[in-house]
């Protein structure tokens, strides 16, 4: 098995010219561990030991035997997005709460939320329609979530620590 221990780069580094990619596919849920196995597509076992906590960002070089290059990629999964053009400020600050209140983690892409499905859609965007705004547009696609940094509203990089008091 190799064992990788830091992240040496983007693939389209120059440093890593000329190098021919194998790619280890990381789910989102998994970008933010420190310690992970992995098997690549050309079937190497990968096993993943970051001396900290780190992102594990899609285009991550985590290895370079000056041949080759193991490349962090992350596939699409099923996300909900919320369209924010329609929306008032406000009703964007309300979902925004209603989110962050059940620390659930979201990306924020141009003029959308994305929000990953981890139960089922109707669970994933009941929070969000209970606040009963008309002009809200829901839907649900196939995306690569957290794809470049960490998603906001969610404790990812210390998996689950609580640093607040709720009512």
């Amino acid at each position: 098995m190799l064992l990788v221990h830091e992240i040496l780069g983007r693939f389209d580094d120059m440093a890593f010219n000329g190098r021919a990619r194998d790619k280890i596919w990381i789910t989102a849920a998994d970008a933010g561990r420190r310690r992970l196995r992995a098997v690549s597509e050309n079937g190497e076992q990968v096993g993943i030991d970051l001396p900290r906590p780190d992102w594990l960002f899609d285009g991550a070089v985590v290895h370079d035997d000056t041949r080759r290059i193991l490349v962090v990629a992350r596939r699409p999964e099923l996300v909900m997005v919320v369209a924010l053009s329609e929306l008032e400020p406000s009703q964007a600050f309300q979902i925004g709460h209603a989110l962050g209140n059940r620390h659930t983690p979201a990306e924020f892409r141009n003029d959308e939320i994305l929000v990953p499905v981890t139960d089922t859609p109707d669970l994933t965007a009941r929070p969000v329609r209970a606040l009963g705004f008309r002009n809200i547009q829901i839907r649900f696609e196939e995306r690569a979530f957290a794809a470049d940094a960490p998603p906001s509203g969610a404790t990812v990089l210390d998996h689950g620590s609580h640093h607040h008091l709720h009512d």
